[in-house]
């Protein structure tokens, strides 16, 4: 008795300022790429548009940038994503270089929503197969019944433009990102530690508390997920300075940079700031369209 083999027809679509990761994904996998037609009505709302039948597609992987102006963009996911589900595509996978909402993994205040359920939810209840993303604040917060939420770790490629570079310690900002650091470390064999942050739920307001750190004479590399404002790092540099080192890197997934927070840091002694390209920016040096293709060629292979 003989088998035969379902093959099943992907499209991969693109929203324009993603079109980078869509390019290269569908080149390495033989592909059709499609780039959504983006509008805004006068009053603000959201109109997109697949420029080609979906209706001849079995899956789907959608990539969206959703930062800046999250919120349109994640309007616009759901949008594409409904419309695909409605037309009758069975499997799609969304790609989120970035996770908007993704840090409220948790209610710190009562009467306060969990948002990254909220997101995952969203996306799980129009029947989403799979959402990948990378580097997500909490991973372990990260997931949803019937759905596959899959985390991109970058720390190897982080790992591999530290090599050569001597007199290093690596920080974590807090000991929520110290497993980050741990795993660069892992790769390098470099000496790591972490400051101890404390954050006022209602004014926002950061102190620290500096651990035993030998940084005296040392390149120091503080990594972390997110830059947003950069105080953290800001408060951290001011402490790494006078506690010897010879220089501060900061390193981050995704770099917001908001108010100008790449000069400020600059004007208090950080020496550079590494970011990958899921928020694009003068420093996204560090490219993680590969490890995206990786995860979604297993998925649909």
């Amino acid at each position: 008795m003989g088998y035969s083999l379902v093959v099943v027809k992907y499209l991969v679509a693109s929203f324009p300022w993603s079109s980078d990761v869509g390019n290269d994904m569908a080149n390495a996998l033989g592909l059709t790429h499609v780039v959504l037609e983006t509008k805004q009505f006068p009053d603000g709302e959201s109109y997109i548009r697949y420029p080609i039948d979906v209706s001849t597609y079995d899956g789907l992987i959608l990539i969206q940038r959703a930062y800046p102006e999250q919120n349109t963009r994640l309007i616009q996911v759901m949008l594409a994503v409904h419309a695909a589900r409605d037309l009758g595509v069975k499997q799609v996978h969304v790609v989120l270089p970035y996770l908007p909402y993704s840090r409220q993994d948790r209610r710190f205040r009562d009467g306060e929503p969990v948002s990254l359920q909220t997101m995952l939810s969203l996306l799980s209840s129009l029947g989403v197969s799979s959402i990948i993303t990378v580097d997500v604040h909490k991973p372990e917060a990260f997931r949803i019944a019937n759905t596959q939420c899959i985390n991109i770790e970058p720390f190897e490629l982080y790992a591999n433009r530290l090599k050569g570079v001597e007199n290093v310690v690596l920080l974590s900002p807090d000991i929520g990102s110290l497993w980050r650091v741990r795993k660069v470390s892992e790769y390098l064999g470099v000496p790591f530690s972490y400051l101890e942050k404390f954050r006022d739920r209602v004014t926002g307001e950061v102190t620290m508390k500096p651990k035993e750190l030998d940084v005296a004479g040392k390149e120091v590399f503080i990594i972390d997920d997110i830059i947003a404002t950069g105080g953290t790092i800001i408060e951290a540099t001011k402490i790494l300075k006078s506690l010897g080192a010879t220089r501060v890197h900061a390193i981050a997934t995704h770099c917001l940079l908001l108010n100008m927070a790449d000069s400020r840091m600059f004007e208090t002694g950080v020496s550079s700031i590494t970011c990958s390209n899921t928020i694009p920016t003068r420093y996204s040096e560090v490219n993680v369209n590969q490890l995206i293709l990786n995860v979604v060629r297993g998925l649909i292979t």
